[in-house]
């Protein structure tokens, strides 16, 4: 007989399995780093910031996952995206309007407006915007992944998980450091160094740059190179000054330059589309009536040109000051941040009536944050240990988008226009954006040792976020290019046209119906920590979560509620046999009500067909599974870690959801229910079995070998559970060999990515005017580059 469970039965199985696996004397794994000295052996102590204040991370009732700076150093790792890809239950894939950042099923949608459910924070410093996750990553202490709403410690947005970065502080000692690395097949290289050089006995400096690129890995036939062709180039300059014993000041300037040529190498796919879908459509029957007909996944595209440009500077001033007991700390920061992409919703080779692709779009953002905050926390171990604190921001976001229809003469899409137009006139339209915002917030913890082995948090946050902001929307003669200066040749039409063009496609031509708007909430936390023995901690919390309403920056110019999670986790960290293994274990289940969702729409067939992005709050989500982690020392010269989870991501009542594109072809004003379907980037596995071979050649060298392989189920890339943007399941396998000296002074190695060459997509968009084909935008296929680095 079959025996079938619901999807909550088959979570509590396996949440029981998972703690009877826990209660057999078994050998366990965790996410662990490396001894500093270079050794194979497990740390013991692994320093966290997860709650406000440094901790043990076998201390922190959270689930975090910490890659030191070391080996992120060693691995190449470069972006978050590099630092993720190998995380269970975490997804940061680079998207076209925005990138893509979900842990544990939840983020935030493809919409400019969004602040991030997902937040990225730099030495305590808020970077709130999606495109934030390209500002470059180096010169580390390490990266902290915290899973599940963070909103007591890191604010009112993290109602899905926390990024923590820490940078590399000068110490008082000179040292240096220095790394290169090339790859043949893609022309990638990096060259990094830094340098700290102390001042004095109170002061030193750090400062540390890094130059890389790459040639790219997609073919274009059309324009005859490989892309994305980049070219980054990003520095710091560190300062501390600790003029007593009780006074320490941090002062830090990042500013970077990231250039990108053919940034979005989109491959079309599916054409021509099955019969189902109505007919080959416009752009399918450009590709296969061109010179290259080509509709498969196989690294090749053949768009116009695409680029993305993104420039940023931060300045963050840390002072910390000791009282007695108590600590004082202050964060003052600036970040800003000038984006330019321009993308081709249709990447065909043909030339449209601008001269450059036939559907481009070109989108602009600039974002400036102005950040305060004030913490005076007890010093930890006491019968009661405290904190509270203040936080004050300002931001300024500037949005403005250049969209080209240039595919068709444009009387054909909307006719009847009073202004006289020729059959080849480039037509655009630029919807703005333009948002002040200002975010108060105070909170504070309590935790309490009842007795030795237990402990209550207590923590809560109040946050109010008042946003004003204004829109318009303008339709045009442009230029086609869309590449050139802010201030291209751009004559709108008439107000008549301009209605007519609105009404068409389904836009709105007018202002935000409210420009001002309010949301505010108090945001509690409690949790229970008790020590079933001197090794292992059993936690378990509740957390109220938070993420401010907002304004759409699309053409549609609607505007979204605030999103809400109750959020309750249980778990198991410690370490057995002696500690040489570590584990962590951690159940969860979160109710999100009121998610924040943008759906990309196409209604209609042929040229007449519009493209809506629809920006709503849906009416609910349950996001539960299990996640398991460990470290184990099988023998000196060899440590297995693993890091696995299990993911069950649901919507519990969307009712009026955007309708697959299949449902689209059938039925132009279709809407289907959401209700109990699996959310985007949501797969129900994902996991990392690695290890770490050292062998000693001699007396004094060591050969590292370090393989690790990736894996993740089916999962889909839109709200919408359409199957055909969706990425199959698969597994991916990496390796590190190096060579050098016991404490690592130098070091010589090949890393290879992706060895088994398997070809996966960060991001699957439908082809507009062509129902039933897609364009993938692909992940980088194997590479094996080799690498060299030193430090003293």
């Amino acid at each position: 007989m079959t025996q079938t469970y619901s999807r909550n039965a088959r979570f509590m199985l396996l949440a029981g399995a998972a703690l009877a696996a826990f209660a057999a004397p078994a050998v366990t794994i965790a996410q662990e780093t490396e001894a500093a000295d270079g050794a194979a052996s497990l740390p013991t102590e692994i320093v966290v910031t997860a709650r406000g204040r440094e901790q043990r991370l076998q201390d922190v009732p959270v689930a975090v996952s910490v890659v030191s700076g070391a080996e992120l150093e060693r691995a190449d790792l470069r972006s978050l995206q590099d630092v993720t890809a190998r995380l269970p239950n975490v997804k940061i894939n680079n998207g076209t309007n925005t990138d893509v950042l979900v842990v544990r099923g939840v983020g935030s949608g493809a919409n400019v407006g969004f602040e991030q459910a997902v937040g990225t924070f730099v030495d305590g410093v808020y970077r709130g915007r999606s495109r934030a996750t390209r500002a470059a990553l180096f010169d580390l202490d390490r990266v902290e992944v915290l899973r599940g709403p963070q909103t007591t410690f890191f604010g009112h947005n993290a109602v899905a998980g926390a990024l923590n970065i820490i940078t590399r502080k000068p110490g008082n000692e000179f040292a240096a450091n220095g790394s290169a690395l090339y790859e043949l097949e893609h022309g990638e290289y990096s060259f990094e160094a830094g340098v700290t050089v102390p001042l004095a006995d109170t002061l030193s400096v750090r400062a540390a740059g890094r130059l890389s690129g790459m040639d790219g890995f997609v073919e274009n036939v059309t324009l005859g190179r490989d892309g994305p062709r980049m070219r980054d180039a990003i520095g710091r300059v560190s300062v501390r000054f600790e003029p007593t014993s009780n006074f320490t000041s941090d002062l830090r300037v990042d500013m970077a330059r990231l250039r990108s040529r053919d940034a979005f190498p989109g491959e079309i796919v599916g054409c021509p589309p099955p019969a189902v879908y109505g007919g080959v459509g416009l752009a399918c029957g450009q590709l296969l009536g061109s010179a290259t007909p080509e509709s498969r996944f196989d690294y090749t595209a053949s768009g116009r040109e695409t680029y993305f440009n993104y420039d940023y500077t931060e300045a963050a001033w840390t002072n910390t000051l000791e009282l007695g007991s108590t600590t004082l700390t202050s964060i003052t920061a600036y970040f800003e941040h000038d984006n330019d992409a321009k993308i081709q919703l249709i990447p065909t080779p043909n030339v449209g009536f601008g001269g450059s692709g036939i559907l481009p779009t070109r989108n602009l953002e600039e974002f400036e944050q102005f950040s305060q905050e004030i913490r005076l926390q007890s010093d930890t171990g006491n019968t009661i240990d405290w904190m509270v604190g203040g936080y004050y921001a300002h931001g300024k976001l500037e949005a403005r988008n250049r969209t080209g229809f240039h595919f068709v003469p444009f009387v054909l899409i909307v006719p009847g226009l009073t202004t006289p137009l020729a059959p080849n006139t480039p037509v655009g339209g630029r919807p703005t954006m333009s948002q002040r915002d200002d975010v108060y917030s105070a909170f504070g913890s309590i935790t309490w040792r009842a007795t030795e082995a237990l402990r209550l948090n207590l923590a809560a946050r109040y946050s109010k976020v008042d946003k004003r902001a204004n829109r318009t929307m303008t339709w045009g003669i442009i230029d086609g290019e869309l590449g050139g200066p802010d201030g291209e040749a751009f004559t709108p039409f008439p107000q008549a046209d301009q209605l007519a063009i609105g009404a068409n496609r389904g836009v709105s031509m007018t202002d935000y119906p409210i420009t001002n708007r309010t949301d505010d909430k108090f945001m509690p936390s409690v949790g229970i920590e008790y020590d079933l023995t001197g090794d292992i901690m059993a936690y378990a919390t509740y957390s109220y979560g938070f993420k401010a309403g907002g304004y759409d920056a699309s053409a549609q110019g609607g505007i979204y509620g605030p999103e809400t999670v109750n959020a309750y986790e249980l778990g198991l960290k410690g370490s057995m046999a002696g500690g040489l293994g570590t584990f962590s274990l951690a159940l969860f289940r979160s109710d999100y009500s009121d998610l924040q969702e943008t759906t990309i729409v196409f209604n209609g067939v042929g040229e007449a067909q519009r493209i809506t992005a629809v920006t709503a709050n849906a009416a609910g989500a349950r996001v539960q599974g299990i996640e398991l982690s460990g470290s184990i020392q099988a023998a000196d010269w060899l440590r297995i870690n693993a890091d696995l989870g299990y993911l069950d991501a649901t919507y519990t009542d969307f009712p009026n959801a955007s309708c697959t594109i299949l449902g689209t072809a059938q039925n132009p004003n279709c809407v289907q229910d959401m209700s109990g379907k699996r959310r985007g980037y949501a797969p129900e596995w994902t996991g990392t079995l690695s290890a770490n071979v050292n062998v000693p050649l001699g007396d004094t060298l060591q050969l590292r070998i370090d393989p690790s392989l990736f894996f993740s189920s089916k999962y889909f890339m839109s709200a919408t559970a359409d199957p055909l943007l969706s990425q199959d399941g698969f597994a991916k396998v990496d390796l590190r060999v190096g060579v050098g000296p016991d404490n690592r002074s130098w070091e010589l190695a090949v890393i290879a990515r992706n060895l088994t060459d398997k070809a996966t997509s960060s991001f699957i968009a439908p082809l507009p005017t062509s129902n039933g084909a897609t364009i993938v935008y692909p992940d980088r296929p194997r590479s094996i580059a080799l690498a060299a680095s030193f430090k003293f």
